[in-house]
């Protein structure tokens, strides 16, 4: 018969063919640190418009959508946000979010900048 004590512990056994991750040590150094060297090199970045491929500063505030089909940044050729009910997402402050798309994501367009992407139209 088999007694722990009080305070003993048993050690960990692992099966020979399971995969136990390590934990992940952190790189040393300022990493979480956002600075203004931090934000002018950040703000540098460019980007490429998805539609008529040129390239923006990230500063220049052109970029207007990101589509959540392509994953590409656009400028133009944009359809607009979705109206499907898959598209809609509810924040924690109660404000409702719609999903936006490019011209070549989506299946219908309406007027006044409202779509119908094609996720949403082949659930319909």
């Amino acid at each position: 018969m088999s007694c722990l004590k009080r305070g003993e512990r048993k050690a960990k056994r692992y099966r020979k063919n399971k995969v136990v991750p390590e934990k992940q040590k952190l790189p040393e150094g300022d990493y979480e640190k956002v600075d203004a060297k931090f934000m002018d090199k950040f703000i540098k970045e460019a980007m490429v418009c998805g539609h008529c491929k040129e390239i923006f500063n990230l500063d220049s505030n052109k970029l207007k959508v990101h589509c959540n089909i392509c994953n590409k940044f656009f400028h133009c050729g944009i359809a607009g946000e979705c109206i499907g009910e898959d598209c809609t997402v509810l924040d924690s402050f109660g404000n409702i979010h719609r999903a936006r798309y490019c011209l070549g994501c989506v299946s219908k367009t309406f007027k006044n900048e409202k779509c119908l992407c094609k996720d949403c139209c082949s659930s319909r």
